[in-house]
């Protein structure tokens, strides 16, 4: 039963962002990746008439193929130095709107896109509200491929249990990004600052990025069974504002 409400809060929180991007007019539209998402794609497929000069950029190559699918135009993220709207999901929303992402290995292309973007849309159903982020997720984190095993000696130097991610189908070995990363899980500790440990982290040679999201939300979308709440915030970080 929570399963089927979890789906129905997906899909209520998807449908929300639907009415936005389609009442607000956006052409240039950055789109990430997961199951949340998905449903938001397939949403606007059915609803958007005219697609004309409407064109997406996505955060990964499944959501890339989901566009196409559905018969939309994509542009890749180094084509475009910004987009009108980012919508995307998280593993887990903390109550100042600070996230962890990277359960699809894509967050360093969707950080990239949520700082480009001029307004970013986050979508998620109830049970991604967390008291304390980390607590449900680790912490994922990409690495250069040649770096790894340089990182996973500096992690556990800093006392923090790390995992390579390995992947559960379709193929053998490590979980390996689009941008042809390794994906590192980091357990965070319950009295970290996960503000300072995701600096640091990025800091260690051959860290592409972390999980990590605080200050790129402007409206956050929970969903749930029988409604939708709207979240709003004031945006921090961004190509177009004075950080």
């Amino acid at each position: 039963m929570i399963g089927v409400e979890t789906e129905v809060a997906k899909r209520n929180a998807a449908y929300r962002a639907v009415d936005i991007v389609l009442e607000r007019g956006y052409k240039l539209i950055g789109v990430g990746t997961g199951s949340t998402v998905e449903k938001f794609i397939e949403e606007l497929s059915k609803r958007l008439g005219a697609r004309e000069g409407v064109l997406f950029v996505p955060s990964s190559i499944s959501t890339a193929l989901l566009l196409r699918r559905e018969g939309f135009r994509v542009l890749d993220a180094s084509t475009v130095d910004f987009v009108e709207v980012y919508v995307d999901g998280a593993d887990e929303v903390s109550e100042d709107g600070s996230m962890i992402k990277g359960g699809g290995a894509a967050m360093t292309l969707e950080k990239i896109l949520a700082y480009s973007s001029l307004f970013n849309v986050f979508i998620v159903d109830y049970t991604k509200k967390v008291k304390r982020l980390g607590e449900r997720h680790p912490l994922p984190v990409e690495v250069v491929p040649q770096a790894l095993n340089i990182v996973l000696r500096k992690l556990k130097s800093m006392g923090l249990e790390a995992d390579v991610r390995v992947s559960g189908r379709g193929k053998y070995g490590p979980v390996v990004s689009d941008l042809g990363g390794v994906i590192v899980d980091v357990r965070v500790p319950e009295k970290a600052d996960l503000n300072e440990l995701s600096e640091t982290i990025e800091s260690i040679p051959g860290v592409v990025s972390t999980g990590f999201f605080k200050g790129f939300t402007d409206l956050l979308i929970v969903g749930y069974s029988d409604r939708v709440e709207e979240l709003r915030f004031t945006r921090k970080k961004g190509v177009h504002l004075a950080e």
